[in-house]
Parts: C-alpha cells; sequence; structure tokens
C-alpha cells in the first residue's frame, strides 16, 4: 500500500513539472533517489509516463486521462460544501449560495436555500448574475489572480464602463467582501467572500438577503464573520482534496474556472 502511495506522489509531481532532474524530484516528493528511479521505470513500463529527451526529464502520457475521466470537479465540489452551507446556516440563518465562475456569469453551483425558512427564490439550480454586478462577482474579480481578472476586464471595451468596475473591484478589496446591486432584479441582496486556494479565489460563498428586512452593512455586521470562517474552511477542504489529504503544506493544484 504503502508503494502504491509513493508512485502516484511520484506521478502527481510529474504531472505539475517538479521532474526536471530525478534528483529534484525525488526531493519533491520526499523519497530516496533508488526509490523514486524503481517507481518511474514502473510507471513508464505502464504507461502512465514517458522520457522526454536525454536530459533525463520525465512528462505524463495520455494514458493518465483515463485517471480522470469520470471526475465531475462541479460534483465533487457542491458536495464538500453542503456540511459548510449547512454550519453557516446555523450561525447566521439567512441563505448561502456558493458560486463558481463560468466566462463572464457567476454560477450557483449549490446553496442552502431549501433548508431556509426565508422563501429566497428556492430554484436555485443554473441561477447566474453577471460578473460585472453582482457581489459573487466582484469578490471573484477582487481577489482572483492578476492575470485572470485583466483577461475578463478584457471583455469590456467601453473604457468608462471598465474604469467604472476597477473602481468597484478595488473598493471591494478595501471593504473585504462584495456587495450585489439590488437594483438589479429579482431584487434581492447579497454580500459575498471569496473561497481562496493558495490566496487566489477559485469561488465565492455569499448570503442572500432581503433589502426589506436588512441593508447589506448590517448584514456584514452580524454575518461577516462567519461566512469569512465558512469560506476559509471550505478553501482548505478544496486544497486538502487536491493535495491527497496531507494538507496545504504541500501545495495544491489551483482548480481552473470554467471558460
Amino acid at each position: 500500500m504503502r508503494a502504491l502511495l509513493r508512485g502516484l506522489d511520484v506521478l502527481a509531481a510529474v504531472n505539475q513539472g517538479q521532474a526536471g532532474s530525478v534528483a529534484a524530484l525525488a526531493q519533491a516528493v520526499g523519497l530516496p533517489r533508488a526509490t523514486v528511479i524503481r517507481l518511474l521505470e514502473t510507471l513508464e513500463g505502464a504507461g502512465y509516463i514517458a522520457h522526454t529527451g536525454l536530459d533525463g526529464r520525465y512528462d505524463v502520457s495520455p494514458r493518465v486521462t483515463v485517471l480522470s475521466s469520470a471526475f465531475d470537479y462541479d460534483a465533487w465540489l457542491a458536495a464538500i460544501a453542503q456540511p459548510h452551507l449547512r454550519r453557516l446556516m446555523r450561525r447566521i440563518h439567512w441563505p448561502s449560495d456558493l458560486m463558481v465562475r463560468s466566462g463572464e456569469s457567476m454560477i450557483v453551483l449549490t446553496s442552502n436555500r431549501s433548508h431556509s425558512g426565508l422563501n429566497i427564490n428556492r430554484r436555485y439550480a443554473g441561477m447566474m448574475s453577471s460578473i460585472f454586478n453582482s457581489g459573487s462577482g466582484f469578490a471573484y474579480l477582487a481577489w482572483c489572480d492578476d492575470t485572470e481578472r485583466q483577461r475578463i476586464l478584457a471583455a469590456r471595451t467601453d473604457s468608462a464602463e471598465r474604469a467604472a468596475i476597477e473602481h468597484e473591484v478595488t473598493r471591494t478589496r478595501a471593504r473585504g467582501y462584495g456587495v450585489r446591486d439590488i437594483s438589479i432584479p429579482p431584487g434581492v441582496g447579497a454580500i459575498a467572500a471569496p473561497v481562496t486556494v493558495g490566496g487566489r479565489a477559485v469561488a465565492c460563498l455569499n448570503v442572500v438577503y432581503l433589502p426589506r428586512m436588512a441593508t447589506a452593512e448590517a448584514i456584514a455586521r452580524q454575518c461577516l464573520p462567519a461566512l469569512r470562517a465558512a469560506a476559509h474552511s471550505l478553501g482548505r477542504a478544496i486544497e486538502r482534496g487536491f493535495d491527497g489529504g496531507r494538507g496545504a503544506d504541500r501545495g495544491a493544484s489551483r482548480p481552473a474556472a470554467r471558460r
């Protein structure tokens, strides 16, 4: 069993581009060089990796795709988010959604609305908001990778519109959470915090409220600490999932946003 886990560690390291040399790979996985050589030979014989040149470098082969062909990232993320959403509901009593980016939209991946006593559109499946005017969208833009943000903003060709969005992103970062414009149908309010992996947003958690019952500032005073704690806890769970349960100290591959 230990040999199997070591082999998977080596395969993951090769996949992440850590195999500049056998010595570097051995250091990355924390195994003796002789052990790494035997594991590389086994993985190469099984067709999962291959030499790429005379420098001793290895790369993964197309066969590794069979290891992930049945993996549904959205279903996995929704499943691990649900316990965090249920705990958050018990703490703040307002409903919350897990939002992920798809192009220029933020989509509700899962929610705890069905457990709420408030009737705030419980048919959440597939609901989406523009990344440029939603609380989760501004939270995502404020804490995503700089290159990703610039790529998203490049779609805004109107300079005044782009400047307004960048201004709101700056305000969001200073405020510490995103705020939804309540004038946009269906007229509900929301504040949102980023779910980060490696310091970069991969999703957002929000708190949805009725403007006639509260303001964004009041909701933030009441709910923001619990919302941030839930987002942080979910981010760590995502990180552990991509790191094989060993924790953030080994690093994690950042899940990509939908395009």
